[in-house]
C-alpha cells in the first residue's frame, strides 16, 4: 500500500452472488482465489493488506464447506478512491467465472463490524437424490421425528487435529420434510441452524445424522441471520442462544449418528464408507 494509496477516500462494497453448483466441489481457499483473480481482472482500484504477500481487503460472511452451494452469499470489498456502483457492478459480471452469479452490489458503511461476526443463524435446503424404490417421504419424516424428540445427537467433528464431541441437537432448530419433485427426482428438507462463535449447526452433520448421507446430491444455503439486522433478530428471537459450553459432551461421551443402533462405535461405522466429500471427486475422474 502506498502512501499515496493510503490518503484516498475508501468505499465498502457489499456483494451479493450465488456460488453454483458448477463450483460447488471447490474448498473456500479456492473460492478465495477465485474471487481474487476474478477482481484483478475487473481493473477496480482494490485496496491491499500491508505485508509480504499483500492481499486484497475481501471479508467473507461464513465459508461454504465443500459440497455446498449458496443462493446469496455476501462479501465484502475496499475501493480505494470510491466508484460509481453501477460502474463495480458491470466490471464484475465481465469477470466472474462460470458458477457465479451476481446478485447485487449496494455499498456498506466503511467502519462496519465483520461480517463474520454477526452471524447468527442460516437456512438450508437439503436436497436428497434418490430412485423412488430408494428411499419414501414416509421414511424421510420418520427419520426427521426422530431426529426432533431427540434431546442429544451427539457428533465428532476435528479442530487442529483433535476430536471433540458435542450435541448437534440444540442448534437445529427447524427441520421439516418440503416434498418430492418428480421431475428433478428430488426429496426437499428445510433446515434452520445456529450460526455462532462455536456453537455452529452444520447441514452435512445433520443428513448424516439422519442416515442420508449417501442421498445427500446438493446442500444449499439459502438466507444468512445477522444480528443487528431487525428481520433478522425478530425471526431469530423465537430460538434460544445456544453456547458452546451448553454443547460440550461430558467426558467419556462419543459422537454416534442418529441411525447406528446404541453400543456401535462410530468409527467401526464410517470404516469402508466414502464421504460424499470422497464421492463428489468422482466427477472429476
Amino acid at each position: 500500500m502506498t502512501a499515496e494509496t493510503q490518503t484516498l477516500p475508501r468505499q465498502r462494497v457489499r456483494i451479493h452472488y450465488t456460488k453454483g453448483e458448477a463450483i460447488k466441489f471447490i474448498s473456500h481457499h479456492d473460492e478465495f482465489r477465485l474471487w481474487e483473480r476474478a477482481l484483478r481482472r475487473t481493473g477496480l482500484p482494490l485496496l491491499y493488506k500491508q505485508g509480504f504477500n499483500p492481499q486484497p481487503h475481501m471479508q467473507f460472511a461464513a465459508p461454504l464447506g465443500v459440497g455446498i452451494t449458496g443462493v446469496n452469499e455476501p462479501l465484502d470489498i475496499i475501493l480505494a478512491p470510491p466508484l460509481p456502483l453501477a460502474e463495480v457492478t458491470a466490471r464484475l459480471r465481465a469477470a466472474l467465472p462460470p458458477g457465479v452469479e451476481l446478485r447485487s452490489v449496494t455499498e456498506a458503511p466503511l467502519a462496519t463490524e465483520a461480517l463474520q461476526n454477526l452471524i447468527i443463524g442460516a437456512d438450508y435446503q437439503i436436497i436428497l437424490f434418490a430412485e423412488p424404490d430408494e428411499i419414501t417421504a414416509d421414511l424421510i419424516e420418520a427419520r426427521i421425528a426422530a431426529f426432533l424428540h431427540s434431546d442429544t445427537i451427539w457428533r465428532e467433528r476435528q479442530r487442529k487435529g483433535k476430536y471433540y464431541t458435542y450435541n448437534l441437537r440444540p442448534l437445529v432448530f427447524e427441520l421439516r420434510y418440503l416434498g418430492y419433485d418428480t421431475a428433478q427426482e428430488e426429496h426437499r428438507i428445510f433446515l434452520r441452524v445456529q450460526m455462532r462463535n462455536g456453537a455452529t449447526g452444520r447441514p452435512d452433520e445433520v443428513v448424516d445424522a439422519l442416515g442420508f448421507d449417501d442421498f445427500a446430491r446438493t446442500l444449499r444455503r439459502e438466507r444468512i441471520y445477522f444480528a443487528g439486522a431487525a428481520e433478522d433478530e425478530a425471526i431469530f428471537a423465537a430460538y434460544p442462544v445456544v453456547t458452546q459450553e451448553q454443547i460440550a459432551a461430558p467426558p467419556g461421551v462419543r459422537g454416534a449418528a442418529l441411525r447406528q443402533p446404541p453400543g456401535q462405535d462410530e468409527h467401526t461405522v464410517h470404516a469402508g464408507r466414502r464421504t460424499i466429500n470422497e464421492r463428489a471427486a468422482d466427477e472429476f475422474v
